[in-house]
């Protein structure tokens, strides 16, 4: 199912960009502190095993987990113009999962 895919996938994209930008990218783009990078990390990995195994469950609880990461996101991009475009990838990201998971729960309702 195409809404499975592309729930898995925005959220694995979302991994990716934590380390990538916060500590991979030069400053002012990034803070380039590992200890950041896995703090906003680790998080995004507990729901990791759920969502691949289509889990609505997990599917619902990354959704919760996620609406911090777009806080974040916000946040950044109203305040801090030199990380602007990274922290709308993240709304983005976050925008494209959440819109998925919610059309995943919606034509797939016996699921748990």
């Amino acid at each position: 199912m195409i809404r499975a895919q592309i729930v898995r996938w925005s959220w694995l994209a979302l991994i990716v960009l934590q380390p990538l930008w916060h500590a991979l990218l030069p400053q002012p783009l990034g803070a380039q502190s590992w200890p950041l990078a896995a703090v906003a990390t680790a998080p995004l990995l507990l729901p990791l095993r759920g969502l691949w195994r289509g889990s609505l469950r997990s599917v619902t609880w990354a959704g919760y987990l996620s609406m911090l990461y777009l806080i974040v996101g916000v946040v950044e991009a109203w305040a801090n113009p030199p990380q602007r475009i990274t922290a709308l990838v993240q709304v983005l990201l976050v925008g494209v999962f959440v819109i998925s998971a919610v059309a995943l729960s919606r034509t797939d309702p016996a699921r748990n």
